[in-house]
């Protein structure tokens, strides 16, 4: 386990922690519980409108948990939330690293858990990581020029703030060894996903700090590339998105190697965007009141597909035109965080810039954050988060606080076999 230890004043800040996590108890909890309870009776969800057509010939398997479950180290000890994920195929094992904390916020206890296995049945713990007594996220896994890379971000230990401080790196150098991670590009910035196209590897990243307001502060996304694995520049001077809120800049490339993304909108809805591959630092973009939280996008043949968070409720950006801006983004923030959520596919129309939703996932409360790895040319390892299937459907909010487990399953399209 790589640590690094936080000498500057552990007990002033654990007497506040505790000040405010009572506070938060007699004051803030009681009143958002309130307003959760009239928001659940009160809001309905809209038609999805799945594309059954679309979806036809389109399967998985039953769900299965895998964490916590059997096929863990009897030694590992997991928290009630575990989320944010990431899996990939190197060599001959399987690589899932995962977020386990007390919830979904912030918290100096939050540990990266990097497991490996043979057979996706048994799996071992390769390494796991805590920084700085503060939050861990984004675990993404990049296979590039033959290494195996592992990116996330570090947080703050405020529960309720999000305050990213710097995205690192490791390396796997030998059966259960990892590099110890080192800060890599500018402070403040978030990863969101890493993928290898043409011999570069690509790194979407998002400026992080005061992300959560209401006001409309400029956005930034960006492509970086890479030819190395540590080193990553801007593919261009300018960002890709500045809109207000951007995050979670998710990409593909087609053959050709033109680009497909979705942005998510932290105060609007989102964006789904194209580039072409002799100008990848444009991206024209087309806006959608529906929000696309924790977006994978992937190829199905010439298809493109998205795993994503699904709204019950419908469209985050309801045109509440009557209200002042401010007012009308708080009202959104607040009524997304106490309805229901899926975790959905979605087929995307490259052309028209347009996802069309297919089905949901078994899934509920906290969800949403896949990882894939294709298995042939019809089927692929899905691994995703949740509340307890079996438990309460949760709104969102309830979820985070209740926790989250890892379930896997395969999902097959036309002309496989889900088993």
């Amino acid at each position: 386990m790589e640590e690094d230890k936080d000498l500057t004043g552990p007990g002033r800040r654990s007497w506040l922690r505790w000040f405010l996590g009572l506070l938060c108890v007699l004051i803030v909890l009681p009143i958002v519980g309130a307003v959760a309870l009239v928001t659940a009776l009160t809001v309905q969800g809209e038609a999805p409108g799945f594309d059954k057509a679309a979806a036809q010939g389109i399967a998985y398997t039953p769900l299965k948990q895998i964490v916590p479950g059997p096929g863990l180290p009897a030694d590992l000890e997991v928290m009630r939330s575990n989320n944010n994920l990431d899996v990939v195929r190197y060599g001959a094992r399987w690589y899932l690293a995962f977020r386990t904390a007390p919830t979904h916020f912030a918290s100096t206890k939050t540990r990266l858990v990097v497991l490996s296995s043979e057979d996706r049945s048994r799996w071992r713990k390769e390494t796991e990581f805590q920084l700085m007594q503060s939050d861990l996220r984004e675990p993404r896994f990049l296979v590039y020029k033959g290494k195996l890379f592992l990116y996330f971000f570090r947080g703050g230990s405020n529960p309720l703030e999000f305050a990213p401080q710097s995205i690192y790196a490791t390396e796997r150098t030998g059966d259960g060894t990892w590099t110890k991670p080192r800060a890599i590009f500018k402070p403040g910035y978030v990863v969101w996903r890493a993928k290898a196209h043409g011999g570069t590897a690509y790194m979407s990243v998002y400026y992080g700090a005061g992300i959560y307001t209401t006001k409309a502060r400029a956005g930034e996304v960006r492509l970086l590339t890479s030819t190395d694995g540590y080193a990553w520049t801007p593919i261009s001077d300018q960002p890709q998105v500045t809109e207000a809120g951007a995050e979670e800049a998710e990409f593909a490339f087609d053959d050709a190697g033109n680009l497909v993304a979705t942005v998510r909108l932290e105060v609007q809805g989102a964006l789904v965007c194209t580039a072409s591959k002799d100008d990848l630092a444009t991206w024209d973009r087309k806006f959608t009141p529906y929000k696309y939280d924790s977006a994978l996008m992937f190829r199905h043949g010439e298809e493109f597909y998205v795993i994503a968070r699904r709204n019950v409720a419908g469209a985050f950006n309801r045109r509440t035109v009557f209200l002042p801006m401010p007012l009308q983004r708080a009202w959104y923030l607040l009524r997304y965080s106490l309805t229901r959520k899926r975790t959905a596919l979605y087929k995307v129309d490259v052309a028209a810039k347009r996802l069309t939703p297919l089905f949901d996932f078994p899934s509920k409360g906290d969800t949403a954050y896949a990882g894939i790895v294709p298995l042939d040319r019809h089927s692929y390892y899905v691994v995703n988060y949740s509340s307890p299937l079996g438990g309460p459907d949760w709104p969102w909010l309830g979820g985070q606080i209740a926790g989250s487990n890892l379930y896997e399953c395969v999902l097959t399209f036309p002309g496989g076999r889900a088993d």
